[in-house]
């Protein structure tokens, strides 16, 4: 993976809080973080900026041992609309033009209530 896939992943821009994973001392949980840099926003390239406070609301004492979990456990929490437009293509011609509205939007139902929010 290059480093500008590294600073921009799913709909997240790593790169807005790099400093963050420069300063942390693993293992670290995701309490400390949202003590430590709560205030820090995460880019996302479908929505604002997410404060670490928010992203980890509700994790507790999850713990992260690298960057690259920390990384992973971000990805996980974020809300749906950080990745945008769920099933969505712009490369054309595939078997997603098929699926009709009202199946796209309980699928992203689903994705919500999975979620919890």
């Amino acid at each position: 993976m290059s480093e500008s896939d590294d600073d921009h992943e799913q709909g997240v821009e790593f790169g807005s809080i790099e400093s963050v994973f420069e300063e942390v001392s693993y293992p670290v949980t995701a309490g400390e973080l949202a003590e430590e840099y709560g205030d820090r926003e995460i880019g996302r390239t479908s929505a604002d900026p997410i404060a670490i406070r928010d992203l980890f609301a509700g994790a507790g004492e999850q713990s992260f041992e690298s960057d690259e979990e920390l990384r992973q456990g971000m990805l996980n929490m974020m809300p749906a609309e950080s990745v945008g437009r769920q099933r969505y293509s712009d490369r054309g011609g595939s078997d997603q033009d098929d699926i009709d509205q009202s199946e796209m939007q309980a699928d992203n139902e689903r994705q919500v209530e999975d979620r919890g929010e």
